[in-house]
């Protein structure tokens, strides 16, 4: 999902803090850095001498990121730091931009903590900001990342965080912590002083449908073979959250900047701005446009695929949110033989062999299939076991689709599996044909 990150620095030994963190993450997410800075505007030869500094501090950088398995390459530019910032992750292909939360170093250093608000803010691509540990605790760098938590409320918007938890997780075997704050607003007013009464039935009642929510996502995240848990908030949420993560160590907490639904309300701007201030663990920020432009990159692609090509744009919308976009490396497995089928794979980019009886020393190539294409459909009627593996030959990227979603949108328009069935009933033939040879 993530595919190349930008690491600003300005030469603090602050900002310098966060370089094995994001190598770690950079490695297990097998993705390129750009380490760069920014020299603001000034006379040429203070601009000049500034930029001779800080290339020659970006290389030793580099060095220093190669040296741990990861390949990186360093850019300095002219200007406004945050909008240069801005400018250079877009500029470079990079869909993560790895910062710090404050930066305090040498007079006229030390820039990155008067702007980190600002990029967070005028970013459209996800932010991973690294606050400072109060004082003399440090983080442990080196250590795993243990647990991902993701703060939700009900709303589609706030549950786009949960593919790229799911990602993270699955690549660096950690386990996703849901959290969901029980809405009442008696038990809100009260903490703030407005009220002194908490209404235990709807507290109940509050506490009743947070639970059946969460464990819903916790059944869909299993399936994928993810590690989750859950659990309730009964603070306001952003403390609540900020609390949660400091009784985790090596956590990490996912959310998006914007949530709204008819019945929780709570997970706005606000809150983000207020867990990013009071937290002592990193926090990645996907803005609500860069989800919106996720959604709609996914929708084009179903739409191109002959399974999806005959639903409305409407249907096509609601499958893209709830599908998400993985890469694996050369031979790593996708789907196994034997295993229970989840849902179906259309790929990006790469190839793929699907072969039966990988594990044994009869194993047979079947077939060998190229962007575009797609596997795995009959998952989206049946969960029977997996009838052949699936591994990457190449890098490679697929649009995942889960059984549970699909069946979700055919129970809300059944109209649409009349389009699809000819198209799946063709598909199992030539499957069933090419088993048979």
């Amino acid at each position: 999902m993530f595919q190349k990150v930008l690491i600003p620095l300005d030469g603090s030994e602050q900002a310098d803090r966060i370089l094995p963190y994001v190598s770690r993450l950079a490695r297990g997410l097998n993705i390129p850095a750009v380490v760069m800075s920014v020299v603001e505007s000034g006379s040429s030869s203070k601009v000049d001498r500034l930029k001779v500094e800080a290339e020659g501090h970006l290389q030793q950088v580099v060095t220093q990121l190669v040296g741990k398995g990861v390949q990186a390459e360093a850019a300095v530019t002219t200007g406004r730091p945050a909008e240069e910032i801005v400018r250079m992750a877009e500029r470079q292909g990079c869909n993560l931009i790895a910062l710090a939360m404050q930066s305090k170093g040498a007079a006229g250093r030390g820039t990155l903590g008067s702007v980190t608000d600002k990029v967070i803010h005028a970013s459209q691509i996800p932010t991973l900001t690294i606050p400072p540990q109060p004082g003399e605790q440090q983080p442990e760098p080196e250590a795993p990342l243990a647990t991902i938590i993701v703060p939700l409320d009900g709303s589609p918007l706030a549950e786009t965080a949960l593919s790229y938890a799911e990602d993270l997780a699955q690549k660096l075997s950690a386990e996703v912590v849901l959290t969901r704050a029980v809405t009442i607003s008696g038990a809100y007013a009260a903490a703030m002083g407005d009220v002194a009464f908490v209404d235990t039935v709807a507290t109940e009642a509050g506490e009743a449908e947070a639970t059946e929510y969460l464990r819903a996502i916790m059944d869909k995240l299993r399936t994928e073979g993810v590690q989750v848990s859950s659990q309730l908030l009964r603070t306001p949420p952003a403390q609540g959250i900020v609390e949660l993560a400091r009784q985790l160590p090596q956590s990490l907490i996912a959310l998006t900047t914007h949530g709204r639904s008819a019945l929780a309300r709570w997970f706005i701007g606000s809150v983000t701005e207020a867990v990013l201030q009071n937290t002592v663990r990193p926090v990645l920020v996907i803005p609500q446009q860069y989800s919106q432009r996720y959604a709609l990159k996914v929708a084009d692609l179903l739409e191109q695929t002959p399974l999806f090509s005959e639903l409305t744009q409407e249907d096509l919308k609601s499958l893209a949110e709830a599908a998400r976009i993985r890469a694996y490396q050369a031979g790593e497995v996708i789907v196994r033989e034997g295993d229970r089928a989840a849902g179906c794979f259309i790929l990006l980019s790469g190839r793929v062999e699907v072969v039966k009886g990988a594990d044994t020393a009869r194993a047979t190539v079947l077939a060998t299939m190229g962007p575009g294409e797609l596997f795995g459909e009959m998952a989206m009627i049946d969960d029977h076991p997996r009838s052949a593996t699936v591994r990457a030959i190449d890098e490679t990227e697929c649009v995942a689709l889960r059984r549970s979603d699909f069946m979700a949108e055919l129970r809300r328009r059944p109209e649409i599996a009349v389009q699809m069935l000819p198209v799946l009933v063709r598909r199992l033939r030539e499957a069933h044909a090419t088993l048979t040879e």
